[in-house]
């Protein structure tokens, strides 16, 4: 069985839009029994979304879908949750996808499984300093001092290092998702539902494929030396869908994106490839099972 795994297509970004119909064009020729994509399809507008997942008409696979956090982008007084539970696995189903987050999935014997994942700040940088208010509210101490709804969180900069008040990021999840829940709750929820689809998998099937968007791992962040790409780190992802990968061994091949950052690591049965995908160049994974 051949398998092909693609993600952070971002076909509502200019410069993103022609290399993701060059990856669809390269992905509907090579052929497969199976297409993962992994999340960041698109932004606000779901129609653009869908004539993404309609590049891949062509595919004669089984197509999978699995979220990432810009794909659930809204509009003021737009909900983030309906978006995900919703709307997404209906705009896949008319696309011919199958979207992993709602539920998984059998093929020829082999369980696949998908989670869009999330974070719950606990990749945060210790060595910033940055106090966790800033996380929470997804603007580090730069910006909050530029940002006038966000110039109470530098009110009292006692505990604020002056090397932070130089990093200027703002994770615009805090702009866009429109969640009714905190971060760390929807983080813990949608890793109990992996959990759950996991053992569903492993009852009906040998081996598992695991598709996420955000790191299961630490290990996958990027290292870096910059500060405003080190603030960001926080919310790439958390090491509960990696405990609960960890908890089924037939779990052994595990894809994700979200970094833009190609890599790879093996913890216990586990291997965990990134696909690595950046605005410009779009990858995708292989894998012949």
């Amino acid at each position: 069985m051949r398998i092909l795994v693609t993600a952070d297509l971002h076909y509502d970004i200019d410069r993103s839009r022609q290399p993701a119909i060059d990856a669809a064009d390269r992905i509907c020729r090579l052929g497969g029994d199976a297409l993962l994509v992994l999340g960041d399809v698109a932004g606000h507008d779901p129609a653009i979304l869908r004539e993404c997942l309609r590049l891949f008409d062509r595919f004669a696979g089984a197509k999978f879908f699995v979220a990432g956090n810009h794909d659930i982008w809204t509009d003021p007084g737009g909900d983030s949750l309906h978006r995900f539970e919703v709307e997404l696995p209906e705009l896949c189903r008319e696309a011919g996808f199958h979207m992993l987050d709602e539920k998984p999935a059998l093929l020829d014997g082999l369980g696949l499984v998908g989670s869009m994942g999330w974070y719950d700040l606990s990749y945060r940088p210790a060595h910033l300093n940055i106090p966790l208010r800033f996380y929470e509210a997804k603007v580090a101490p730069g910006a909050a001092a530029r940002l006038p709804d966000h110039a109470h969180l530098v009110a009292d900069r006692s505990d604020i290092p002056e090397t932070a008040m130089r990093i200027g990021t703002r994770w615009m999840d805090g702009v866009h998702v429109r969640l009714p829940v905190g971060d760390a709750t929807f983080c813990n929820q949608l890793g109990e539902r992996l959990s759950e689809h996991l053992a569903w998998a492993s009852r009906h099937a040998e081996r598992i494929v695991v598709g996420l968007h955000h790191l299961p791992f630490r290990d996958l962040v990027p290292p870096t030396d910059k500060p405003s790409w080190a603030f960001a780190s926080a919310y790439l992802g958390s090491e509960v869908f990696g405990q609960a990968l960890l908890e089924y061994p037939k779990a052994r091949h595990v894809f994700c994106g979200h970094s833009h950052k190609p890599g790879s690591l093996t913890r216990e049965h586990v291997v965990c490839v990134n696909v690595g995908s950046t605005y410009l160049a779009k990858r995708f994974e292989i894998v012949d099972l």
